[in-house]
């Protein structure tokens, strides 16, 4: 060990990161009300990740004096920090992983009740227009009635109760995952689809990325992944 790295005493900094470090992996998320605390908290390890590299910044400062001595100093001083930024990492990424599975499930959930709502609706229009139907005066009438295009139903919008924590934005990415390699092969043998006899994940990524949950290949799904940044 160097003897700039041997006078570094992070023993503050880390008590300070400690406790959201260990609060990440008994975090439960189960209703709003966890999900609030689970952002909360990722607020908090997000800001020890600031804290942690501000305590560093003035010595990769320092470190940056003389060409020689500023890639040694450097990478010592960068080799420390991420000593001590790995653990706060990993916290985040639980924490991060836990929030988005909540989120994903109440998402799946609104985009259920969403489609019974329409459901519901467009079987109440059927059900009025066979009703003005029978009502008709003449059976061209009926016909024109029956035939007419319904207007989308006005229904109320359905939204995933999740909690929103200032300072922590929710990004949704989307990738290609394989579920089925001999079906994809054999659509990726036809000369319209231009795709090689091994997956191209980068092509497929751009797909999913671009169809998200329309994505139809055979052998392929389109995987959304939730993340969080702060600001």
């Amino acid at each position: 060990m160097s003897e700039a790295l041997a006078t570094i005493d992070t023993r503050d900094v880390e008590a300070q990161v400690a406790p959201v470090v260990q609060a990440a992996d008994s975090l439960v998320v189960r209703d709003v009300d966890g999900h609030r605390q689970g952002l909360e908290m990722l607020a908090a390890v997000m800001a020890a990740e600031r804290k942690v590299k501000a305590f560093f910044a003035p010595m990769l400062e320092a470190a940056q004096e003389t060409k020689r001595k500023a890639e040694q100093g450097r990478l010592a001083v960068v080799n420390q920090q991420e000593i001590v930024l790995g653990p706060v990492v990993i916290a985040r990424k639980t924490i991060s992983d836990k929030c988005g599975a909540f989120e994903a499930e109440e998402r799946r959930v609104a985009a259920l009740n969403q489609a019974a709502i329409n459901a519901a609706a467009l079987a109440k229009q059927e059900e009025e227009r066979i009703l003005d139907a029978a009502m008709a005066d003449t059976e061209e009438e009926a016909e024109e009635v029956l035939t007419a295009p319904l207007a989308p139903p006005m229904v109320p919008t359905v939204r995933a109760e999740v909690a929103k924590v200032a300072g922590v934005s929710t990004r949704e990415t989307w990738s290609a995952e394989i579920t089925d390699k001999a079906a994809f092969l054999a659509w990726a043998a036809k000369p319209e689809n231009n795709y090689t006899a091994e997956p191209n994940m980068t092509a497929l990524n751009s797909r999913a990325r671009a169809e998200k949950a329309d994505m139809k290949i055979p052998g392929v799904k389109a995987v959304s992944k939730l993340s969080h940044a702060g600001r």
